[in-house]
């Protein structure tokens, strides 16, 4: 039923293009109704061609490589021996990241990745350029095979000379952007569902503030969501409060909802959402977030929202307009709950701005164990098996502009949290351990709590929760549960708001 659903929306650009094939050349429509009706889809079907023209330019402007963003020497060196040091089974760690280009559900063993296929990896995972990129910097070259030489002997590996051809590495931001084409009604509904959850945070007491939210066609701008955004008609703030900034120090690049809590005394919470039709899904756990009392900021993410917007603010952007987001409203710190892709705005704030960060509640988080190939392949790459995977797939992933994102914008290095243990710091370290660049970790708050999906199709919860147990951070499995499933079940919903209810009262 998903694919047949998936079939039927790619197929209304062609059944348009035969529609007015049809009428060039006979003269007359290829089906009638009443005439009000025939004129409808006459215009209708038009605008789909048109649509489709338009999908096709953007998909293949899309094709083309961004600037490489990377880590800089010293944080790539750290980058390497988290990962390293996080290995659990470096046979399917490494081999889990090719696949072979004749049966690209296989993978190969590691005793077939040659040293070139490892390099070409390498070269994207923590030098985010093709290979030939690399090689044209000798530095970056010596520092590359240094990599490779370094793991081959601390896992014991021989790797074979040469490139095999038949073996592909997975490198997401320099591999096509894979999207299907989604029908010009399929964004009208969309809009026309934000406009009405615009309309419902408004009744909620929420306002809008932020920047106007830029978008592909004028079409696509919500002109509700520019009336609403109060950003710049702010008024002053009691003399009690703590000085608002001026205008110019606001968010510019991250646009948001804020709605004051009854409790002052209570810690703001802070809910980013993940990919998919923005808030929408999130409305009835965002009412219950309500009932906590607490100030409430819900952040978008327009371009994981299907909502034809292609302009992504930058780690730096966004962190920067995260801190003075809280600051304009007069708070310091607050609770960070987030789903799936919203981990890693809360990722972010962890490490850049962690003293704006009171507690962090993750649900579904993609920022644990990045270095494996899970959260990757699963969303890009997978061929679907079950209905969980398809839906991801032909509703999520293949979409233009998360596609986009995704292919573009993922840099998996900065979004990756490798967590140090909530003990009392130990006072001494082995001077082998120094010598060695040990991984550097972040130290979460003492209130962090993780709920994983028990069946996620997504994330590999089993390895997530594993090494978050590890390190002594407060993981749930909820059993029984697939990628966002906590949203369906009251029960869950309910754990979860204690806990985010708990973390701002204490």
């Amino acid at each position: 039923m998903i694919y047949a659903i998936a079939v039927l929306q790619t197929a209304v650009a062609p059944a348009a293009f035969m529609y007015y094939l049809y009428y060039l050349a006979t003269d007359e429509l290829f089906i009638t109704f009443s005439p009000a009706i025939d004129t409808l889809l006459y215009y209708w079907l038009g605008c789909e061609l048109i649509f489709y023209v338009f999908f096709q330019i953007t998909r293949n402007r899309m094709q083309s490589p961004l600037p490489p963003v990377y880590p800089g020497p010293k944080e790539r060196r750290t980058l390497y021996y988290n990962c390293i040091n996080n290995i659990i089974d470096v046979e399917e760690w490494l081999s889990g990241w090719f696949m072979r280009a004749h049966d690209p559900e296989q993978n190969p063993t590691i005793e077939e990745i040659r040293r070139e296929n490892l390099a070409e990896w390498i070269a994207w995972a923590f030098f985010a350029q093709p290979l030939e990129g690399v090689l044209e910097d000798e530095a970056a070259t010596d520092e590359m095979y240094w990599m490779i030489d370094h793991f081959a002997e601390k896992f014991e590996l021989n790797f074979t000379p040469g490139y095999d051809e038949d073996i592909i590495a997975f490198r997401l931001t320099l591999d096509p952007v894979q999207a299907y084409h989604r029908p010009l009604v399929f964004y009208l509904f969309i809009i026309s569902m934000t406009y009405l959850n615009t309309i419902l945070m408004h009744c909620w007491g929420f306002k809008k503030f932020g920047p106007d939210i830029p978008s592909a066609l004028s079409l696509w701008s919500n002109t509700s969501e520019a009336a609403s955004a109060t950003l710049f008609s702010a008024t002053a703030r009691s003399s009690s409060a703590p000085s608002t900034p001026s205008t110019s120090t606001l968010t510019g690049r991250v646009a948001y909802w804020y709605r004051e809590g009854k409790r002052t005394d209570k810690k703001p919470i802070i809910f980013i959402h993940g990919i998919g039709p923005g808030l929408l899904p999130y409305l009835k756990f965002v009412y219950h977030l309500i009932d906590i009392d607490a100030p409430l900021f819900c952040v978008e993410q327009p371009y994981v929202s299907m909502r034809c917007v292609e302009d992504v603010p930058s780690m730096q952007e966004a962190v920067q307009d995260l801190e003075r987001m809280l600051h304009h409203h007069g708070f310091r710190d607050a609770v960070y709950v987030s789903h799936s892709l919203g981990t890693a705005l809360t990722s972010w704030a962890v490490q850049h701005i962690p003293k704006t960060v009171a507690g962090v509640v993750m649900l579904d988080p993609i920022c644990f164990m990045l270095h494996y190939k899970d959260i990757c392949v699963n969303f890009v790459y997978r061929i679907p098996k079950t209905a969980s995977e398809s839906i991801v797939k032909f509703f999520a992933s293949s979409e233009l502009y998360i596609s986009y994102y995704i292919s573009r914008h993922f840099h998996w290095f900065q979004l990756a949290l490798y967590v140090t243990p909530q003990q009392p710091r130990q006072t001494r370290l082995s001077r082998r351990r120094r010598s060695q660049h040990q991984n550097r970790t972040i130290r979460m708050p003492l209130a962090t709590k993780v709920f994983l999906s028990e069946h996620d199709n997504i994330v590999n919860s089993s390895r997530v929760h594993d090494y978050l147990a590890g390190n002594g951070i407060s993981s749930t499995v909820m059993a029984g549960l697939d990628h966002g499933w906590f949203l369906f079940k009251s029960a869950w919903q309910q754990e979860i708001l204690e806990t985010v209810a708990d973390y701002t009262s204490n």
